[in-house]
């Protein structure tokens, strides 16, 4: 019982301040998504291979913990007020607009915020040049992702429940995401 009533109390709570629940719901599946992919890289495909474990990276998870509790659910919290209020219709001709702004004026900063944020974090000379290697090939990606996930969300969700769906389709994005960041890492530390 004193377990229910802590969530019921919770849940009373996130309620009340959305963009905390949107913080902490968006920081979490981010963070969950990098840990994810070290745990698979670091531990679990080490110990296949017959390998020794890798410590986690937890100063890297730190980093993902900044953007993803931090930066970018606010950004993507007043963004979707303003688009949902610009653009209220579910009509075919409104979503394709609405799908087509947000990929191009949310995804494209928080890709530029993502890879110049933790180059600079990462203490590299040139903070863009991840960014310009792999800003073609991760917007590709997201692009054939969110298109779609964002026709469904803007069609058929309800707005109240936007953020929890992005959260869900979020977690798998952010997996992509840990994926191409990491594309080359081994190489350069072997250099």
């Amino acid at each position: 019982m004193a377990l229910k009533s802590a969530i019921n109390s919770i849940r009373t709570v996130l309620g009340r301040y959305p963009p905390v629940t949107n913080c902490l719901t968006y920081g979490t599946l981010f963070c969950t998504a990098e840990l994810t992919q070290q745990l698979l890289i670091k531990k679990y495909l080490k110990a296949k291979e017959g390998k020794d474990a890798e410590e986690l990276d937890t100063v890297k998870l730190q980093r993902f913990a900044i953007l993803g509790y931090t930066v970018i659910p606010n950004i993507m919290t007043l963004w979707y007020k303003w688009l949902d209020t610009r653009y209220t219709s579910t009509a075919n001709k409104v979503i394709v607009k609405k799908v087509f702004l947000d990929q191009t004026c949310l995804t494209i900063p928080i890709l530029v915020i993502f890879f110049t944020s933790m180059s600079w974090w990462e203490g590299k000379d040139d903070i863009t040049q991840e960014l310009r290697e792999k800003f073609p090939k991760t917007f590709a990606t997201s692009c054939a992702f969110w298109l779609p996930a964002q026709a469904v969300n803007f069609k058929l969700v309800p707005p109240a429940y936007r953020i929890a769906y992005n959260g869900a389709c979020g977690f798998i994005w952010a997996n992509l995401l840990c994926l191409l960041k990491r594309e080359g890492e081994s190489e350069s530390k072997d250099k």
